[in-house]
């Protein structure tokens, strides 16, 4: 099957400008020297992928998708989305927590995996420019999550349009 296999959202606060995709253990030290696409980084040793914010400290909406195969870029809209990247991760937990501070008890805040092994990540973000700290007014930050099995494969960079994604892909 190469369709949507569960999606889950969730409002997700964030601290030191990322949102950590982590293991059931819920811990890395992993600190990106690359970014692809300035969204998006995997830990070469597994079970953690890093996205950059926009803002230091807020809260983020967060749409995370386990696809039977690889999503067409035609399941995202490209026009709403500033940055698309996606990595290859060695995955060997059976959970995907995007919880970033929360204490992995959340389950609208995880994926429940199929299986350990090689996974492609996508990232989508929005809303990466609107300002930090941000008013009541301002739009959210966003990011769909999609995650499939695939081999390993080079970082891709797919759309890269905001001044956040120009900033860390400078560094």
């Amino acid at each position: 099957m190469t369709g949507l296999v569960r999606q889950t959202s969730s409002h997700v606060h964030i601290d030191a400008s990322t949102v950590d995709l982590l293991g059931a253990d819920l811990s890395t030290d992993y600190q990106p020297e690359q970014w692809a696409g300035g969204l998006i980084a995997a830990d070469p040793s597994g079970d953690a992928v890093r996205i950059v914010c926009g803002q230091e400290i807020a809260t983020v909406h967060i749409t995370a998708q386990l696809w039977g195969g690889h999503p067409p870029l035609g399941a995202v809209d490209l026009e709403t989305w500033q940055d698309i990247a996606e990595v290859s991760v060695d995955w060997q937990s059976l959970v995907l927590d995007f919880g970033t501070t929360g204490d992995g008890e959340d389950p609208s805040q995880q994926l429940v995996m199929p299986a350990p092994g090689s996974y492609r990540v996508r990232v989508s973000a929005r809303n990466r420019d609107a300002g930090d700290p941000r008013d009541d007014s301002d739009p959210t930050e966003a990011m769909l999550i999609q995650v499939w099995q695939a081999p390993m494969e080079e970082n891709r960079v797919i759309k890269q349009t905001s001044h956040t994604a120009q900033l860390w892909a400078d560094e």
